[in-house]
């Protein structure tokens, strides 16, 4: 349920230490591929250097971060899967908290810096709200607007209909304190369209990621039922004002003003929106996958430009608006993309063969929507490695840019819900290789080995000269009192 009121709760300890191990082989050797090994592997450094562990940038290696414990619920799940900086070295994360194993999962927003919680925000640095999120992980999303004020995006529980969802996109000041003036008291709920198959999480609304403009006004990319009797869904951008109304000048012609849908038209499977970006022209990109008869129906990158004003394609990107080619074999997935001027780098995951997954990365020109086929020296332009070197399959959920035209790319390694389920990240350079200024290019966080698995990073920003990456240790598919979702993050200095 959402309503208009805020709960707060105090956050203790919250960079009470997690120990990582010491062992190099908490940090395998990455290599190339997984199941397609040798096939798109990232090239040589420039300088024909080897990436090695604790590998160092004008003599000064980076020693592996220690991960810590953000303490939001005692005896329930809570995770964190949204980060974005904040003033003067602070960071705003959003996930959610729950009290107990079965009770509703509350939107949850923390403030910290690289040192702790910073007590000027709600209690203690906390801020749980009375808004319910629904759906799968990654459909909670978190922006800054210029004057400071924080907009999260989640996946609710539709009002009436227990087996719908919509989109809550919610508003809190500078101090943590819900803004009435956003929305209805705080909270603006989309209700896209209808769910029409219960059991199909991924044809019910959902929220994803947000972008913001110079006046203040909010882009979200979201998914929606496809219209009629179809039961797939489509890619959608929904525009608000900077108070949180819908913009009708938004697609006004059209059949839903403030709204505009990408549909590979019937029989088109579920598309999967992801991440979105404001070029410095006000037009938009928007990341995603999906699987149609265009790439013979494998799951392959979605990339989309509008018009920020209108809507309208930008036709001169890609095929009239729109890329959607086959890259990886059987499958290409693009979790989100990092801007870099008039670059996209996209982070996510795919195969060539076999039956795993590995992180690949692409890159593509903003005007154009070409693909830089020749991007991190790889075969076919696609940066594809296996971040633990084990090939158990692996998932790249996230991408931001760091300065230097460095990318940082953030996931799992290792099959879901099971205790090698590991929380990751790695680093390409400029030229879209491993950097090896921090480690080898990737670090591997056991946060709970033995414990369940099913470790996870959502989230990262980049705050003054920290990196902070958040995420969860998660406890696989049961959770209890005693063992459950627990969020986790860590902290670095820029390199």
């Amino acid at each position: 349920m959402i309503r208009g009121t805020l709960l707060c709760a105090a956050l203790t300890s919250v960079f009470a230490a997690w120990a990582c191990s010491s062992d190099p082989a908490a940090t395998p050797t990455p290599t190339p591929g997984g199941s397609d090994a040798g096939v798109d592997a990232p090239g040589p450094s420039p300088d024909g250097a080897t990436p090695t562990d604790g590998g160092t940038e004008a003599g000064k290696p980076l020693p592996k971060p220690t991960p810590f414990a953000v303490p939001l619920s005692a005896t329930g799940p809570d995770q964190l899967q949204a980060l974005v900086a904040g003033p003067a070295g602070t960071f705003y994360a959003a996930g959610f908290a729950a009290e107990t194993v079965t009770g509703p999962k509350m939107l949850t927003v923390v403030k910290m810096t690289a040192t702790g919680p910073d007590n000027t925000f709600g209690t203690a640095g906390v801020v749980k709200t009375t808004v319910e999120v629904a759906g799968a992980a990654g459909e909670i999303a978190l922006a800054v607007q210029p004057g400071g004020k924080l907009v999260i995006a989640a996946s609710v529980p539709n009002a009436t209909d227990a087996a719908d969802r919509d989109v809550a996109v919610v508003r809190l000041d500078d101090k943590g304190a819900l803004d009435t003036t956003f929305g209805v008291d705080g909270v603006r709920v989309l209700d896209l369209n209808t769910a029409v198959d219960s059991t199909q999480n991924a044809q019910r609304d959902g929220a994803h990621a947000l972008a913001i403009g110079s006046a203040g006004e909010i882009y979200l990319h979201a998914r929606t039922r496809g219209d009629g009797v179809r039961t797939d869904s489509d890619f959608a951008i929904v525009k608000l004002t900077e108070a949180g109304a819908l913009d009708t000048t938004f697609n006004a012609t059209g059949a839903t003003p403030g709204k505009i849908t990408l549909d590979f038209g019937a029989p088109s499977a579920n598309a999967s929106p992801r991440g979105i970006v404001l070029l410095a022209d006000g037009s938009v990109i928007a990341s995603g996958y999906a699987t149609s008869s265009l790439v013979g129906n494998t799951a392959q990158v979605v990339l989309y430009k509008v018009s920020g004003s209108t809507g309208a394609a930008v036709t001169a990107f890609g095929d009239n608006g729109l890329f959607h080619q086959v890259v990886l074999t059987l499958q290409t997935e693009a979790y989100n993309i990092a801007l870099h001027g008039t670059k996209v780098v996209t982070g996510g995951y795919g195969r060539n063969t076999g039956t795993t997954n590995d992180w690949v990365s692409l890159r593509f020109d903003t005007v154009t929507g070409a693909r830089d086929t020749g991007w991190g020296g790889a075969t076919n332009g696609a940066v594809f490695f296996d971040p633990g070197g084990k090939a158990l399959g692996s998932n790249c959920r996230n991408v931001i840019a760091l300065p230097g035209g460095k990318t940082l790319l953030l996931g799992s390694t290792g099959p879901s819900n099971t205790t090698t389920q590991d929380a990751a990240f790695a680093v390409l350079d400029a030229t879209g290789r491993l950097d090896t200024s921090y480690g080898t290019g990737i670090n591997v966080f056991p946060f709970g080995a033995g414990e369940g698995g099913s470790d996870q990073f959502w989230g990262a920003a980049v705050s003054g000269d920290k990196v902070m990456v958040v995420g969860y240790r998660g406890a696989g598919a049961t959770q209890t009192e005693t063992l459950n979702d627990d969020a986790y993050g860590v902290a670095f200095p820029l390199q």
